[in-house]
């Protein structure tokens, strides 16, 4: 039967208890109240999105990790998953990898979460697994009593307190994925980016499919492998001989991304697709880093195509031998595809580069498509003008579907550091 307007529609989800004086009280009276916070919590959760709020920041620890007996460092932040719930660490933690022979002493800061046993192939110890935080609850303390009653109480905690609890999930990778250790991290980044589900999207906008799955983290979710209590916050790549090789979080950790009108009919153009270009461009400077930090002196033979499947839609590389500079030699880097000769490009418009390249795709570097090359003027004056020890100097390149921003500008170049129009 259909409703009269001004009719109220009501919920039982959000219900709470009516309270008066001369009302006898019990325990599940209080109880259903606290559920329907609960639930109006989660609906705001909801509401704002899942994904990482802030913090929860995974590393390697330096202290106290060993081959045999890796540990991850944690930071304190707070994630929101994707029924609402809220996920806080309140302080930072180390979580071991490897189960003690002996539980961990109730005081302990290090969560102890055994390597669960799944399907696929293995390789002589190795693994890339996914670190995902989900929610746990623990009694605290006991409250007094008072009734007819003269036994002990059934129930009676003092607190219920909310916490969080970690989990690794080892990921089904091929064999020669897991063989190709040079392309691995890039390679397990863009299957948890679903670079050919957006694709498919834009080939086939009206679907002849109905999956609405984007990447690993998607197909891991429709398989129940992870729950929606879960929020992944890295992956990282395990072996028996060498321990932890690599941890990359934002081939996973997103920022909080609500649902989108667009993903019906145009999810490369909605909120999730932005967020999903901001991680592929950190996760790109992230690896980079770790480059510079491991191999200073052998960047500048580094060849894009020998350690990259697809780049970021626009990305910042430090440049090798300039005033003595470390990084990388462009000609090398990007010699096995095709690139436009570098140009200068003012400061203020890398920015707005940079945000707008959140909505173009990845860049396949097996695709011979160009991509465009930028020197910043500011940085270049900076190094030029450097007595003493120059700023680092950096290149950025673009995929070359995006617009061309080396125009020379009148009243707005400058000499020595703009381009022929």
């Amino acid at each position: 039967m259909a409703n009269n307007l001004l009719t109220p529609i009501v919920n039982n989800r959000t219900r709470s208890v009516n309270f008066f004086n001369g009302r006898l009280l019990t325990g599940e009276d209080l109880t259903a109240e606290q559920q329907a916070n609960r639930v109006a919590h989660s609906l705001l959760g909801q509401a704002a999105g899942a994904g990482v709020a802030y913090g929860l920041e995974v590393s390697e620890s330096a202290k106290l990790s060993q081959v045999a007996s890796p540990v991850l460092s944690v930071t304190r932040g707070l994630a929101i998953n994707s029924n609402g719930g809220t996920l806080l660490l309140d302080s930072d933690t180390d979580i071991s990898l490897v189960r003690p022979a002996s539980p961990a002493s109730a005081g302990s800061s290090v969560f102890a979460e055994c390597l669960p046993m799944q399907s696929g192939v293995y390789i002589a110890g190795a693994g890339v697994y996914l670190l995902t935080i989900g929610p746990a609850s623990a009694t605290q303390g006991l409250a007094e009593v008072s009734g007819v009653s003269t036994g002990a109480a059934p129930c009676n905690s003092k607190y219920k307190a909310d916490g969080v609890q970690f989990r690794l999930v080892q990921l089904d990778l091929t064999q020669a994925e897991l063989g190709d250790v040079n392309h691995l991290r890039n390679v397990v980044a863009y299957k948890c980016f679903g670079v050919t589900d957006w694709a498919t999207n834009v080939a086939d906008p009206f679907g002849t499919s109905t999956s609405t799955e984007h990447g690993l983290i998607d197909q891991l979710r429709a398989a129940n492998t992870i729950t929606g209590c879960e929020v992944p916050l890295a992956v990282l790549y395990w072996t028996a001989t060498d321990g932890v090789v690599f941890v990359d979080m934002w081939a996973v950790r997103r920022a909080l991304v609500s649902r989108d009108l667009l993903d019906a009919l145009a999810p490369g153009a909605g909120r999730r697709r932005a967020m999903e270009g901001l991680a592929m461009f950190l996760q790109f400077q992230a690896q980079v880093d770790d480059m510079v930090k491991a191999n200073p002196s052998q960047l500048v033979s580094v060849v894009a195509l020998d350690n990259f499947r697809y780049l970021p839609a626009a990305g910042l590389i430090p440049i090798a031998n300039i005033k003595g500079s470390t990084g990388f030699d462009y000609l090398s880097f990007f010699g096995a595809n095709t690139y436009h000769a570098p140009v200068f490009i003012e400061g203020s418009k890398l920015e707005a580069l940079i945000a707008r390249s959140m909505l173009y795709p990845a860049k396949d570097l097996s695709n011979p498509e160009m991509v465009w090359l930028y020197r910043v003027r500011e940085n270049m004056e900076a190094v030029a003008s450097a007595t003493s020890t120059p700023p680092q100097p950096f290149m950025v390149f673009t995929n070359g579907h995006m617009r061309y921003e080396g125009k020379a500008q009148f009243d707005l170049s400058y000499w020595d550091y703009a381009n022929y129009a």
